[in-house]
C-alpha cells in the first residue's frame, strides 16, 4: 500500500489551498485506503498558527493525522508557543522528510 506525507506549505493567506491541504491529509487518512499519511505544515504555512480562524480546521485534522511544524520556521518568527497550543510536535521536518522518502512515502504539497 501507499504511504504519503502531505506537506503544507503555502501562505495562510491563500486560505482555500492550506484549508485543502489539511483536510486532504484527514481525507486521505480517514479513507483507509492508504496504509499511512503523516502532515508536515512548513515554510510560509506555519502562520496558521497565529491566525484563530485556522483553530477548528486545525483540531480536526490533529485528530486524525500525526502532524508536525517546521521548527526552522516556527523559530523564524517566534511562534513556539503558539504551535505548543495546538499540541504539534515541533521538529527539523527536512531531516524528517528525507527519512520518509527513504521509507517510501510520497510527498504530495499544497
Amino acid at each position: 500500500m501507499t504511504k504519503v506525507v502531505v506537506l503544507v506549505l503555502s501562505d495562510p493567506e491563500d486560505k482555500r489551498k492550506v484549508i485543502t491541504g489539511l483536510k486532504f491529509a484527514k481525507m486521505a487518512k480517514e479513507s483507509g485506503e492508504l496504509e499511512d499519511v503523516k502532515l508536515i505544515i512548513s515554510a510560509q504555512a506555519v502562520g496558521i498558527f497565529k491566525d484563530s480562524s485556522y483553530r477548528e480546521v486545525i483540531e480536526e485534522v490533529k485528530a486524525s493525522v500525526n502532524a508536525m511544524a517546521c521548527k526552522m520556521n516556527v523559530d523564524a518568527i517566534g511562534i513556539a508557543k503558539d504551535v505548543e497550543s495546538y499540541g504539534i510536535p515541533i521538529a527539523p521536518v527536512g531531516k524528517e522528510l528525507i527519512k520518509l522518502i527513504k521509507e517510501g512515502y510520497e510527498v504530495v504539497s499544497f
